[in-house]
């Protein structure tokens, strides 16, 4: 669950681009972190009925998130799968009923028509970030594709990052998403209790005594410059 002081980047005219922005610094951490640990596998399989996923030969304990399909353009959430029992629906449910308190309203419904960056990969990195616990993601592909939830996972998956660790994550995110620069920086630094000041230009993060990070934005506030002394 996104920290109270993170809950302040909100307002009430966030949009999705917004929304998405302060979740994917936390989310995409804890995945990248995951899919190191998980390493290669040549199959998976999910057994709803028991609430678990197989990559390979490791089994993982999950709760379901949601589905999207290839033959429509709906995000369908979790607990409108019959064939699912309760028991494995009741991260995403919770989740939800937290996100309607903070009136993200948009990203409640049990149906989300898919447009754009509203797909099934974001939707799920905004729910990891809003779970209650602390989890990772999966999804099967297939005609189907079904959103997990993967629990019980080693705690140093869900440590604090060193300097070195936010340098190469958020350049990675910034390649890879539509995102605002300067809000999922901030929302990154929060979640992980990093020490920083910010002024219209830049984020200055004090990781240690030896590790101060600047983070330098352009007019149109995208990441322009990262500079200082990286550490483990």
């Amino acid at each position: 669950m996104l920290k109270q002081e993170t809950l302040k980047l909100l307002n009430s005219n966030n949009n999705f681009k917004d929304i998405f922005s302060i979740c994917i610094g936390k989310s995409y951490l804890y995945q990248s972190r995951f899919i190191d640990y998980l390493g290669e596998y040549d199959s998976w399989d999910t057994n709803v009925k028991e609430g678990t996923l197989k990559l390979g030969d490791r089994v993982f304990n999950v709760e379901y998130i949601g589905t999207t399909s290839n033959t429509d353009n709906y995000w369908y959430s979790s607990e409108l799968e019959s064939i699912i029992p309760d028991e494995y629906v009741d991260i995403m449910i919770n989740t939800r009923k937290y996100m309607e308190t903070l009136n993200l309203n948009e990203l409640t419904p049990g149906k989300i028509m898919l447009n754009g960056d509203i797909n099934g990969y974001n939707l799920s990195m905004i729910y990891i970030a809003f779970a209650p616990q602390n989890v990772a993601y999966f999804c099967g592909s297939g005609n189907t594709n079904i959103y997990m939830f993967i629990k019980d996972l080693p705690n140093d998956i869900f440590r604090k990052m060193n300097s070195t660790e936010f340098t190469t994550r958020i350049m990675e995110i910034i390649s890879t998403f539509n995102v605002n620069h300067k809000l999922m920086v901030e929302a990154l630094l929060i979640e992980n209790e990093i020490e920083y000041e910010e002024n219209q230009k830049s984020i200055i993060a004090k990781f240690n005594e030896n590790s101060i990070i600047t983070v330098d934005f352009d007019n149109n506030g995208l990441i322009k410059n990262i500079s200082g002394n990286l550490s483990l």
